[in-house]
């Protein structure tokens, strides 16, 4: 990441219309529950709680945002269920995170601690974006506090991720001042909404460039009996992998392919039977065959327009293998999808 791209995402939150209005929202309903606090005794609970329920709103809707910048999609629209408190926990760890080590600074800032509590803060800055790109990706909070899990995703991001703690600080001490300076109410919760989503906004450019996302398949929380059977089916498509494998180390790779396209015909759910075929080959030494079938599988996408795994599966062959091309006859819709969700990243491989 060079500085023009952080200036170009430091950009981001007021030049996406539908990011910006979320901000604008966002920051008046929370700027209206402090002045609701100040009318009185009674209404500090009352101003609490529209506190309450609008930052949860925002962590998930902000958790959203960072998952489909991650993976390179637009901006989701705001919708229900950013509104639901009870469905997708997950989301609302970060505010959990942020405010259960928020209130242990301050506890150790108000019994002479002053050094803990700035270490604590340090730590936590350099430590919460790489915290919401695990979270992101795994939808585990306890993966996202992770040590391991934390240091691989900064591994892979390598030095652009010092940039999101160093822009963050930078514009904290900016708001700071410029609240100092006695600017408007408003204005300081605007500019301390825009910084939060920034958080989110930048730390989903850096794991979108690090390529981590598309390594990673997150399935949907499912009951034992379901468990069981995916376990099951797992077991078949395997046996189904290790039979190709068979002839393509033998050097018949079409009659691999062949053995797997039967398979997937005939699989319950062909769209995830692909991309884990793929993800299965892709695991083997040599990878050729596993870009090979890549085209058929990014045929087999855009054929359905499955835009998301499309778009992951184009980044996972280019990462592989720079000089990896689409079928002749899909790539003007591969490069119609990187341009459509802006992929400038992948757009000079295709063109290449």
């Amino acid at each position: 990441m060079t500085p023009s791209d952080v200036l170009r995402d430091l950009l981001v939150p007021v030049v996406d219309k539908v990011l910006l209005i979320a901000i604008a929202m966002f920051g008046s309903a929370l700027w209206l529950s402090m002045v609701v606090m100040q009318l009185g005794p009674l209404s500090v609970i009352f101003g609490l709680l529209i506190g309450l329920a609008v930052l949860s709103t925002m962590f998930r809707y902000a958790i959203q945002v960072l998952e489909n910048r991650s993976q390179g999609l637009r901006t989701p629209v705001l919708d229900i269920d950013a509104l639901t408190l009870f469905s997708n926990l997950w989301t609302l760890f970060p505010m959990v995170l942020s405010v259960a080590v928020g209130w242990a600074a301050a506890y150790l800032g108000g019994t002479g601690n002053a050094g803990a509590a700035t270490a604590l803060s340090v730590v936590f800055a350099l430590l919460f974006p790489a915290s919401l790109g695990v979270l992101a990706i795994t939808h585990s909070p306890l993966e996202s506090i992770n040590p391991v899990a934390l240091y691989r995703l900064i591994e892979r991001c390598g030095a652009s991720y010092i940039w999101i703690p160093v822009v963050i600080a930078a514009m904290t001490f900016a708001t700071a001042g410029i609240a100092q300076a006695g600017a408007p109410l408003l204005l300081i919760v605007l500019l301390r909404t825009y910084l939060i989503f920034l958080a989110f906004t930048l730390t989903g450019t850096v794991v979108r460039e690090s390529g981590i996302s598309g390594d990673v398949s997150i399935g949907e929380t499912i009951d034992q009996y379901e468990s069981d059977y995916r376990d099951e089916l797992t077991g078949e498509r395997q046996q189904v992998a290790d039979h190709a494998y068979g002839f393509i180390s033998r050097g018949n790779r079409e009659g691999g392919f062949k053995h797997i396209r039967q398979w997937i015909k005939s699989d319950p759910d062909p769209d995830d039977a692909v991309s884990w075929f793929f993800n299965e080959m892709m695991r083997w030494e040599n990878k050729d065959a596993a870009l090979f079938f890549g085209q058929e599988c990014l045929s087999h996408f855009l054929h359905h327009d499955n835009d998301a795994p499309a778009l992951k599966l184009i980044a996972r062959c280019l990462h592989e293998n720079p000089g990896w091309k689409p079928k002749s006859e899909d790539r003007p819709h591969a490069l119609a999808l990187a341009e459509k969700y802006q992929r400038d990243d992948l757009l000079p491989l295709l063109r290449g």
